[in-house]
């Protein structure tokens, strides 16, 4: 293979994973895993790419040579049938010989190609990354669960988030904060790791250049195992405990108990990307200590997107009332946004 992606870990593995899959070889279970895989960073989506692409140059270098069948079963023919006997034509070739049985043949044909391709083309998924270059910034995801991201991290999500489960793809430092779905468990992978969670607060720290990931709980249950699960091992964490991943698969519970996980959230940004204005006004007073009602309650759905560094809370909330056409008013210590955003 003269292929060069010296970036990807176990690129044998996934080399022979990928041809096993366009053979047709592979579970339903691991062709899952294989377009996770596939969608955690673009150098895999290439390296995919590029291996489809010489599985495919090989399938079109196999030729076979053509034989003259239909001279030798004319041969075969005059040797055994009387040619003054009438040759019975079945139902098939009567049918095969009609021009309007092979439009409807091809139209068909047709017809299956365009249902698979759009089926294909359909179910395609696009990604968004949540990026932190510098310090920390503050994110909600879709279904409403937080995430705050650490100097150079990245964080990637399918727009099938949330359809049949909450997957995100991890590249930095990250905190959680997990909005609970019995039904719909929330899974980080990164470097080395699987970490699985129903609605919890835990941390997650996973860099390329690193020989470790490091998982760290704040509150309710964790479950860490090796990124693939190839052994099915997994360690099951609970508030303040620390667990590791090593570049082997291994993994390894600390026996100390920790206090304050990813203590270097508390400098972070506010950043909200299409958030219900309930969620920010909730943030708002939780770091500022700042009151502020909702005269019309249908606006606690209307969504918000804006960022904010830890300013004045009169400021934000002035900034608030002026992308959302609406009107603030102070009452003592209490503010009041005025106004039906949404409408």
């Amino acid at each position: 293979m003269t292929m060069k992606h010296t970036s990807i870990q176990n690129i044998e593995y996934w080399y022979e994973t990928i041809t096993a899959y366009k053979q047709g070889e592979l579970s339903e279970q691991q062709i899952q895993e294989l377009l996770r895989w596939k969608a955690e960073r673009i150098e895999h989506a290439a390296f995919f790419e590029e291996v489809e692409k010489v599985w495919s140059i090989s399938r079109e270098t196999i030729t076979f040579p053509e034989f003259n069948t239909e001279g030798a079963w004319n041969a075969v023919k005059a040797q055994t049938i009387d040619i003054q006997q009438p040759i019975q034509k079945t139902i098939w070739n009567q049918l095969s010989e009609a021009p309007f049985a092979r439009a409807a043949a091809a139209i068909v044909v047709l017809a299956t190609v365009t249902w698979t391709m759009s089926k294909l083309m359909g179910s395609k998924d696009t990604f968004t990354d949540l990026k932190a270059f510098e310090g920390v910034k503050e994110f909600y995801l879709p279904d409403s669960s937080k995430v705050y991201l650490h100097d150079s991290t990245t964080l990637r999500y399918a727009s099938s988030y949330g359809k049949d489960e909450r997957m995100v793809f991890l590249d930095g430092e990250a905190f959680f904060q997990v909005r609970k779905n019995a039904s719909k468990p929330f899974t980080v992978l990164s470097y080395r790791s699987r970490v699985i969670v129903k609605g919890t607060s835990f941390s997650v720290l996973s860099r390329l250049r690193d020989s470790l990931d490091i998982i760290e709980v704040e509150e309710g249950k964790v479950a860490v195992l090796e990124k693939y699960s190839r052994s099915g091992e997994e360690l099951m964490l609970t508030k303040g405990m620390q667990a590791s991943v090593d570049i082997y698969g291994g993994l390894h519970k600390s026996n100390e108990l920790i206090s304050n996980p990813a203590s270097w959230r508390n400098k972070e940004r506010m950043i909200f990307i299409a958030t219900p204005l309930k969620q920010v006004l909730q943030d708002l007073k939780a770091k500022t200590n700042t009151v502020v009602i909702l005269e019309d309650k249908l606006a606690e759905s209307c969504r918000f997107t804006g960022e904010f560094d830890n300013t004045n809370p009169v400021d934000i909330l002035q900034v608030i009332a002026l992308s959302m056409n609406m009107q603030v008013e102070k009452d003592g210590d209490t503010f009041i946004l005025k106004g039906s955003a949404c409408k």
